[in-house]
């Protein structure tokens, strides 16, 4: 590793996009938020952005003053839109955020459902994969019943460009209208991904496991999974490489993960498909740096500005301890 920016690294980002609307929990009658971009797609893409890369985004919404705000935001962040599709026929999502103690959410959600919400035939972005590094999707717009089909096409059409493909399922069982359904999408995207980022309760809900270690049985190698106030951890099939979580002054942990994803997406590109996977300390190091930073901001974005920042961040807050191979 020679140089600290990716050279014209192209991401594409698909998914839902939406605004977290975040509850100031104060002593009063009256209700109170704070207005943030929101959805882990929308999340990742302005972060790997802010890291300096290039990024589209693959995407549909209302055309609404609240989706047109969200262009308008896309732009601003240097994000491709091209392929972000405006229908009036869609409302523009919204997930009401409420924060615990620890500043971890819980959600209402309300979007659109049904057909209107995939891209129809006419609809479908043509030769995007072109030229690009890294594709990214994630969530239940992966497995839901009208855009699993999109999520699984586009996902082909990346591997047929020998593009990157990058996962995270964030798995909500309580939004899930059939879990066996959905796990069955999800085993249909896994041949094609090349980075499956999860979470611990992610592993456990796709596998149906009730322990971390038989889910780890049931997925691919080489994967990342996050474990919140505990670290992270690389699987190769057989060993764990863990490294710790950086302590900050948590302000909410909404978009930690995406902010995670984002991280590990700036260091694929930054050292290519060799290396990336022969510096999985360094990587690990750098996602959960990220990811501090963004949990000592308000919302999912807010406390991440660039890729300079986070290697300061880095430096002054390196762990104490290395990060070592152990077993099961």
């Amino acid at each position: 590793m020679t140089k600290d920016q990716p050279k014209k690294a192209q991401v594409v980002c698909c998914g839902n996009i939406a605004f977290d609307l975040i509850f100031n929990d104060k002593k009063s009658n009256n209700l109170s938020f704070s207005v943030k971009p929101g959805g882990s797609v929308l999340n990742t893409a302005i972060l790997v952005s802010r890291l300096g890369l290039s990024v589209s985004l693959i995407a549909k919404t209302g055309n609404d003053f609240l989706g047109q705000k969200l262009l308008s935001l896309l732009k601003t962040e240097n994000i491709k839109t091209d392929n972000v599709l405006l229908d009036s026929r869609l409302k523009t999502g919204l997930a009401l955020a409420h924060l615990n103690k620890k500043g971890d959410p819980s959600y209402i959600f309300y979007k659109s459902h049904g057909k209107l919400t995939s891209f129809g035939k006419h609809e479908f972005p043509q030769n995007i994969f072109k030229n690009v590094s890294v594709f990214h999707t994630a969530s239940a717009y992966s497995y839901d019943d009208f855009t699993f089909n999109n999520s699984l096409s586009f996902m082909q059409r990346s591997k047929k460009e020998k593009v990157f493909i990058s996962y995270d399922p964030n798995w909500r069982e309580n939004r899930i209208a059939n879990t066996t359904t959905a796990r069955n999408r999800i085993k249909k995207l896994l041949p094609y991904i090349d980075l499956l980022k999860l979470s611990s309760s992610d592993a456990m809900g796709i596998t149906e496991k009730r322990t971390l270690s038989k889910a780890l049985n049931c997925l691919p190698k080489n994967i990342i999974v996050t474990l919140g106030e505990k670290g992270a951890f690389f699987y190769d099939g057989k060993k764990k490489l863990h490294t710790p979580m950086l302590k900050v002054k948590t302000v909410d942990t909404i978009g930690a993960g995406d902010a995670f994803t984002a991280g590990l997406i700036y260091r694929y590109c930054l050292l290519g498909k060799k290396l990336f996977w022969e510096h999985q300390k360094e990587n690990l190091q750098f996602a959960s740096a990220a990811s501090a930073l963004i949990c000592r901001g308000r919302g999912a974005t807010e406390g991440l500005k660039n890729s300079r920042q986070v290697k300061r961040f880095l430096k002054t807050h390196l762990f104490s301890t290395s990060s070592l191979f152990c077993g099961k």
